[in-house]
């Protein structure tokens, strides 16, 4: 995380005077800073945090562009979710695979064997 906080950092003004070596803030860049760590949290990336500090620093602050920024990132966390369901199926089904196996006295692991685990009726 320290990267991403010395990229975030990157962003803020430079306050002359630094203290012990530590680098000081006024209130204006720990609030953006606090906008970057909150941004990170629903899974933005510095680029994308970018485009949204440059949306921030308008007057207007227009909720559609980001809406469509935040509706995004959501399709984009639905599609690894449906993703990440469909792999969790397939370990479940090679784990069968592999108990069923292990019931028999001379058992064969079908996970080394075969490229895909058989499901019923012997169809991979």
């Amino acid at each position: 995380m320290l990267f991403a906080f010395t990229s975030a950092a990157a962003y803020c003004r430079k306050l002359p005077g630094r203290r012990g070596g530590f680098r000081q803030f006024g209130k204006q860049d720990l609030e953006t800073l606090a906008f970057i760590r909150r941004v990170q949290g629903l899974g933005f990336k510095l680029t994308e945090i970018r485009s949204l500090l440059t949306l921030r620093k308008n007057r207007t602050q227009p909720c559609g562009p980001v809406r469509r920024r935040l509706q995004a990132k959501l399709d984009d966390v639905r599609g690894k979710l449906a993703n990440l369901k469909k792999l969790e199926h397939e370990l479940l089904m090679a784990v069968h695979s592999c108990d069923r196996e292990l019931r028999k006295h001379d058992a064969h692991c079908p996970i080394l064997e075969d490229e895909r685990p058989r499901r019923k009726g012997g169809v991979a």
